[in-house]
């Protein structure tokens, strides 16, 4: 899985994305959601987002924010440890743009149903952002009060 890893970080350095792709094929979802290789599955998910959007596949960007986020929050204390190390800050920039990310995708009703996910599910995420309007956005996403900037 390393190997595949960093042949997708030559590609994406060489903005070969149709290979990047072909190579993201090669590591299933069974193999990722093993136990003790979650720096791999947030490296991996790292990769899709930059592969996502340059496709310009935002809320699977959004939904692969959310993978890292959620295995990080998932993560034994000692690994929560090791992967503080090796990204820090990735916690809440996970989080950030998971919801960004999410705001900004085209409207259709899997966006409808992730916002209501981040507002059941990450309540205290939401309240603890710097940054208050990303909750208010998502109210307003939500109660359809979209606003003309």
């Amino acid at each position: 899985m390393e190997f595949i890893l960093y042949q997708m970080k030559l590609v994406l350095a060489r903005n070969d994305f149709v290979r990047c792709q072909i190579l993201s094929r090669k590591i299933s979802n069974r193999a990722l959601n093993e136990k003790g290789i979650e720096a791999s599955k947030i490296q991996y998910y790292k990769n899709m987002v930059q592969y996502y959007v340059h496709e310009k596949e935002l809320l699977e960007a959004a939904k692969a924010y959310q993978l890292i986020y959620d295995t990080i929050n998932k993560a034994t204390p000692e690994e929560a440890a090791v992967l503080e190390a090796r990204y820090p800050n990735d916690r809440v920039e996970a989080f950030q743009n998971f919801v960004l990310y999410l705001l900004i995708s085209s409207y259709d009703q899997i966006k409808v149903d992730l916002l209501k996910v981040v507002e059941s599910t990450y309540p205290r995420e939401l309240e603890k952002q710097e940054n208050e309007k990303i909750s208010s956005w998502v109210k307003k996403m939500l109660n359809f009060e979209l606003m003309m900037i």
